[in-house]
Formats: structure tokens, sequence, C-alpha cells
């Protein structure tokens, strides 16, 4: 929230500004974006015990890919969507105890894989001959194509969707360097904040032969990215009209 917040105050003061986007123009690009497990973010390390055994969630790195469509409102304003592939890796971890000393361990993991179509408005700031600067707001569906089960000899794990689809809060800032005939460059950072936890995990284990139900966790969809962009050159959809005439 406080970032959110923080980006908001950004966007309504940065049009006082000298700004310079490209008007009239529509283009196309891909992106990719790395992301971090991080507890401020809700996506830390989540450890829970039940009688004698104990059972620990850790996310994991995970990336987003896709492309973009970009167009130009106006010289101050750009307006973009596109559709984006998101891998959430995990790990699960659990320990069985006897008089306080683990005597089994058993390691796996599992991969939440979603999808985002996000709808962002765009302002920059021109700092140099082909630098710019960007701050973007905007929101997103988020899509949850199916459960998650992983089972083994001694455990059993459930990732159960709260909801096929939930909406999304996006948040970025960046640079973007511009070139006349090789494209766009473009290095910055993410913040996506669906509005709600996105499963409901499961893990259940064995004991004499008999099924025992573990610990719930609740796994969250918020990450903060790296950005990495690359668009494809464009010229203004007038101009490509006169080009054509």
């Amino acid at each position: 929230m406080k970032l959110n917040t923080g980006l908001l105050t950004a966007f309504l003061i940065l049009p006082v500004f000298i700004v310079s986007a490209q008007e009239k123009v529509l283009t196309a690009g891909v992106q990719v974006r790395p992301f971090f497990s991080n507890k401020f973010f809700k996506t830390g390390p989540q450890l829970k015990d039940s009688s004698n055994v104990s059972f620990m969630v850790t996310p994991k790195g995970g990336y987003s890919a896709g492309g973009i469509i970009r167009y130009g409102i106006n010289n101050t304003l750009s307006f973009e969507t596109g559709i984006n592939f998101i891998k959430r890796p995990h790990d699960l971890t659990l320990n069985k105890t006897t008089d306080g000393s683990i005597v089994n361990t058993v390691n796996t993991d599992f991969s939440a894989i979603s999808y985002e179509m996000p709808a962002n408005m765009l302002v920059f700031i021109q700092l140099g001959e082909k630098l710019f600067m960007d701050v973007a707001l905007g929101v997103s569906l988020d899509f949850y194509p199916s459960n998650l089960n992983t089972r083994g000899e001694y455990f059993n794990h459930y990732s159960i969707r709260k909801n096929w689809m939930f909406p999304a809060v996006n948040a970025s800032i960046g640079y973007e360097w511009r070139t006349e005939k090789s494209g766009y460059f473009y290095l910055g950072s993410s913040y996506h904040n669906p509005l709600n936890d996105i499963y409901i995990t499961t893990i259940g284990y064995y004991e004499d032969g008999r099924y025992q139900t573990g610990q719930q966790f609740l796994l969250s969809g918020n990450y903060l990215s790296v950005d990495f962009r690359y668009f494809f050159h464009q010229y203004p959809l007038k101009k490509q009209k006169e080009k054509k005439n």
C-alpha cells in the first residue's frame, strides 16, 4: 500500500513537468520480468507445526513473460495492454520429529501458473535526447487455470485456487532508451498486487498407515519485479498513412 500511494502521488505530479510521450504511435513489444520472494510483500516463508510434524512453504523467485501493445494518446499519456505468463515456484518441506529431534524430512516443490491481462496508463518525462522516464498505474485481470496437487510416500499437498480470476493493481517506474531505427529499450521495476490471496494450500501426511490432515496456508500473488522490455520502432499512425498515399 505504501508503494502504491507513493507511485500514485508521482503519477499526479508528473504532468507539471516537461513530458514527452509519442502521440498517435501504436507499437508492440515483449517483456521479461524476474521477481523474488519478500516478506514485506507477503511472499516470505510460512512455517506451521502440527503435532510432531512441521510444515514450511517457501515462495521462490519466479518470472513473468509476455507481449505488450502501447498506444500514444497524446504528448503526455500512453496506454498499454497485453498478456503475460506468470510462474510462481514454491518449495515445500515437512519435518517429522520425535522427542524434539528430526527423524524424517521430505522436500518437494510445486509451481502456480497464471496469466495477466493488464491495462496501464503511463506518464513520460524526457531526460535527454533519447532517454525517457515513465511512471505507470493500472489494473489487471489475473487468471488461474487450475488447482495444484503433489503427492509423495509420506505426504499429500493440495493448493485450491480461491477463484479462477482476480482483479489486481499494477504500478511501475522505469527508464526507456529510444532509437530511431532499432526500437525502444526499457529497464524498470513493477509491483503487482492481486486484491485477494490466490490459493489455499493444504498439506497432509501419513502416519502409521493413516492420513492426517496437517496445516493450511494462504498463498499471496504479490510480487516486485525487475522489468526488461523491448518495443519495435513505429512511426506515428498519421505519418504511416501519408507514406502509403
